[in-house]
């Protein structure tokens, strides 16, 4: 299946609204958890399926629904029913392929996102789309499978740290976005130092490997931007926001994280630049090496011609040659090509032709 955009063969025929899958499932079964939360307790749940998660909510906390896995339509029917969510915002949800964008109503706020993550085994950069969506007194979080992403976010809940236990959702809301994009800026610092280290092969190498290296670096920033570019939309509309759901106190928070998106889109044109720089510069030292060989065979292709010229003189079949009978004609005539051969390498090399 291609990367930069997915198999959309099902969609074909279907109307607006109708939830379909697009994408590789990458769970066997979807998973449930729930953290409820205030300022003096924390509460976790995991459940069966949507409705025994929802029947573990609390009105007297704030909620962070998780659902891991989109692959069952069902499943996703199911979260739109219980909170109320339009069909084509499930519908987006269980495309894996949807474009990062931001749908407000008077209800909630649902964004689509894309976590990406570096792989330095292989050194390639994958994808997986994450749906946030806010609501008055709950987040919730939709992943394709379960993951550590969030991880650090969950543990602060747990032990109290910063303010996530004296704040309302849209802080939650704002964290589980920062986390996203800080990990933008992590892929990029990753694949950057690959990046940077091609130049100190660029002059030095002339192999496949090394153009096959920079060309696959191309690909990954390629698709970290593709990733990452929409996202500027999002959080600008975020900072504007005058939905309900959020306080003015997280605004702030929101202009943050669009100078952060705005740094790692600059960082992505840089390396993006780059990358397109060392192409040029390994195809012009490839070019320049070729043009030293062809100097060099064009030389002796310039002292050679004389000398031929003289041999096939000689090498005539008339009888009557002026030098045929004399003695030393054979070596007059070596000494002769030598000192021409001598007289043009030195006019070359003061010409610096050499």
């Amino acid at each position: 299946m291609a990367r930069f955009i997915k198999n959309r063969k099902a969609l074909v025929d279907k109307g607006p609204g109708m939830i379909t899958f697009i994408g590789n499932q990458k769970m066997e079964k979807p998973r449930f958890r729930l953290i409820s939360y205030n300022q003096s307790e924390v509460v976790e749940h995991e459940a069966e399926n949507v409705k025994g998660l929802v029947s573990k909510m609390s009105d007297k906390h704030i909620n962070w629904v998780n659902i891991d896995g989109l692959h069952n339509p069902d499943v996703i029917n199911e979260v739109g029913r219980a909170f109320d969510l339009s069909p084509l915002v499930l519908e987006d949800i269980a495309n894996t392929d949807q474009r990062p964008k931001i749908v407000e109503d008077s209800r909630n706020v649902v964004i689509f996102l894309k976590q990406v993550q570096f792989i330095a085994d292989t050194q390639n950069v994958l994808s997986e789309q994450i749906t946030l969506v806010l609501g008055d007194n709950y987040v919730i979080s939709f992943q394709e499978r379960v993951g550590t992403f969030f991880e650090p976010i969950r543990n602060r809940i747990r032990e109290n740290v910063g303010k996530l236990r004296v704040k309302k959702p849209d802080y939650l809301f704002y964290r589980i976005i920062d986390t996203i994009v800080d990990n933008y800026m992590v892929c990029l610092g990753s694949l950057g130092e690959l990046i940077e280290g091609n130049e100190e092969h660029i002059l030095s190498k002339k192999n496949k490997e090394v153009i096959e290296g920079i060309y696959h670096h191309k690909t990954e920033i390629s698709f970290v931007r593709k990733a990452v570019r929409p996202v500027r939309e999002i959080t600008r509309q975020l900072k504007n926001s005058d939905s309900e759901l959020f306080s003015e106190s997280v605004k702030p928070y929101f202009a943050d994280i669009d100078d952060l998106i705005t740094h790692a889109i600059e960082t992505i044109d840089v390396y993006y630049t780059m990358i397109s720089d060392q192409l040029n510069i390994y195809n012009t030292n490839l070019s320049n090496s070729a043009n030293e060989v062809m100097k060099v065979l064009t030389i002796f292709a310039a002292i050679f011609i004389p000398l031929t010229f003289i041999a096939g003189i000689y090498g005539t079949n008339f009888d009557y040659l002026p030098e045929l009978h004399f003695k030393y004609s054979y070596f007059i005539m070596l000494g002769v090509m030598l000192l021409l051969a001598v007289v043009m390498l030195f006019y070359f090399k003061k010409k610096k032709w050499l």
